[in-house]
């Protein structure tokens, strides 16, 4: 039953929700002029209070989490320290809220990526001009922020789909919100109508999973318990038909949200077609929530079913199945992506190949050891930090040069650095960090989360996602090669905003700091 204590726990979600209402009724109720420069300060005005708030959560939430600073016991009692003092008190730990949601370190952490992540698309949305109401267009991605905050923290089957919605209907109404240009009305259709489908798969293996745990209730039970994820994980078999077939459905279904082969196929004309800014939150605060779900999902539902993700007889389980998905992401999204000449459908494909890699950390559950197994939950979660960053770097200097020079093909990219060389140099940083290059995090990332998956005694696919890492290398550099060495169509200088450079400083920085010190952040994420 929920509890009034419970509602420090919630905040921050709380905080998003009120958010989203304030940036849309502040847009709809002030009545604006007509002319240009009025919409113009419509947009900065919904543009600035949904950063500034965003700021704001993330804030509460980092303060909230202890992971900065934590009240000592023997703190003097004050205003100040009362408001920390009962901030904390809704931090990491004790039973899930209502039976349902769960607030651990994997939640505040995943919060904090989330929210951070919002927050930087957020700056890069600052110069977009939205439709006649921008309210709208910010509101939509703090109502995404917040199915993604449930996400993370869902331990029931109900909640968890409605999290998933509340994060997807607001990120299909993204994808095609420019429903004037043909590729964003494109893209818009096809995010709903795969998203639609993928739905529909993950309930009805969500309704399987609910029907197994009902078989296996011997005597009379409350039925709203049968719905937890570690119910159905204590009264279901380690086999048997409904419950593979469960477990099946919602890999499958869960796969779309993730974009891991073969379910990707909408992944690519999707980012190609949506707001630039908005693809880069779809590649990352997007597919980090569905990757925790994912595992909490897998490790608590199906904990008996892991299997072994290894050749030969002794290969079986949800781990198996993952590392044929990983395999054919790792390859195929690395392969597809070599012959790309526009920027966005290449870190598209990169993406897709990405994904294989975090599906990697995932495979670890198969380990006989608890140590290796917390190791890989670290390596998953590192991952997906430092690949935020990265791709929220990558894609925010793509909508600044796409916004600039009308295009985001190679040709558009040519001799950028003539144009722009700060711009050319954090774009450089995010691209090398994806490709895997030292000192940089996405080195380490890689390192981590191939560790991992030789932990799991995935052995083969860890060589062969080793080689795709190289063939990388190759559309990477082409990338590169086409900023600082072909020559510049245009000579005019690139301006770049104020809110724009200060995404792409944050994000470049965090991969180049969290690759040269990465214990500053493992600390914390070996608590999850």
């Amino acid at each position: 039953m929920f509890q009034l204590t419970d509602i420090p726990r919630l905040l921050p979600e709380i905080l998003l929700l009120v958010l989203a209402l304030l940036v849309l009724g502040s847009d709809i109720l002030e009545k604006w002029g007509r002319t240009s420069q009025a919409q113009l300060e419509r947009v900065k005005s919904s543009a600035s209070l949904t950063s500034i708030g965003l700021g704001m959560v993330l804030a509460v939430a980092l303060l909230q989490s202890g992971y900065i600073y934590q009240l000592p016991e023997t703190a003097p009692v004050n205003f100040f320290t009362n408001i920390i003092r009962n901030l904390q008190s809704g931090g990491p730990g004790g039973d899930p809220v209502s039976g349902v949601f769960v607030v651990d370190h994997l939640t505040m952490i995943a919060r904090l990526l989330i929210i951070g992540t919002a927050l930087l698309t957020s700056l890069l949305c600052l110069d977009v001009q939205p439709n006649a109401h921008p309210g709208e267009f910010y509101a939509l991605i703090v109502f995404a922020t917040l199915g993604m905050c449930l996400m993370v923290g869902a331990n029931e089957l109900l909640i968890a789909y409605l999290a998933i919605e509340l994060t997807s209907i607001p990120l299909y109404l993204l994808a095609g919100y420019f429903h004037n240009q043909a590729r964003s009305a494109e893209a818009g259709l096809k995010y709903f109508l795969f998203g639609a489908i993928s739905s529909a798969i993950l309930l009805y293996g969500m309704s399987m999973a609910f029907g197994a745990a009902l078989n296996g209730v011997g005597g009379a039970t409350n039925l709203n318990d049968l719905t937890r994820f570690d119910r159905i994980g204590a009264l279901t078999p380690s086999s048997g038909g409904l419950i593979t077939l469960a477990m099946l459905f919602i890999v499958a279904g869960m796969g779309y949200k993730l974009a891991v082969v073969p379910f990707h196929a909408w992944s690519p004309d999707v980012y190609e077609g949506a707001p630039t800014p908005i693809t880069g939150f779809i590649s990352t605060a997007s597919k980090a929530a569905g990757f925790i779900l994912l595992f909490r999902l897998l490790t608590e539902t199906f904990p008996a079913m892991a299997g072994a993700p290894v050749l030969g007889e002794a290969a079986g389980g949800w781990t198996g199945v993952l590392a044929v998905l990983a395999l054919l992401t790792v390859v195929f999204g690395n392969l597809a992506a070599l012959p790309q000449n526009n920027a966005k459908r290449l870190l598209a494909y990169s993406s897709i190949a990405h994904a294989g890699f975090v599906v990697l950390g995932l495979l670890v559950w198969a380990a006989a050891q608890q140590f290796d197994r917390e190791q890989g939950l670290v390596a998953l979660l590192y991952y997906l930090i430092i690949y935020s960053l990265t791709n929220i770097g990558a894609f925010g200097a793509l909508a600044l040069i796409g916004q600039q020079v009308g295009g985001d093909d190679f040709e558009h990219l040519r001799g950028l650095a003539r144009r722009n060389l700060p711009l050319a140099l954090l774009f450089t940083v995010c691209i090398l960090s994806l490709a895997g290059i030292p000192p940089l995090g996405g080195f380490f990332a890689k390192f981590y989360i191939f560790m991992a998956g030789w932990q799991s005694g995935a052995t083969w696919l860890v060589v062969i996602a080793v080689v795709m890492t190289i063939v990388s290398l190759y559309y990477y550099l082409r990338l590169l090669k086409v900023m600082f060495i072909e020559p510049a169509v245009d000579t005019a200088p690139l301006p770049m905003s104020r809110g724009v450079a200060a995404a792409l400083t944050i994000a470049a920085l965090g991969v180049l700091a969290l690759g040269i010190f990465p214990n500053v952040i493992l600390s914390v994420l070996e608590r999850a």
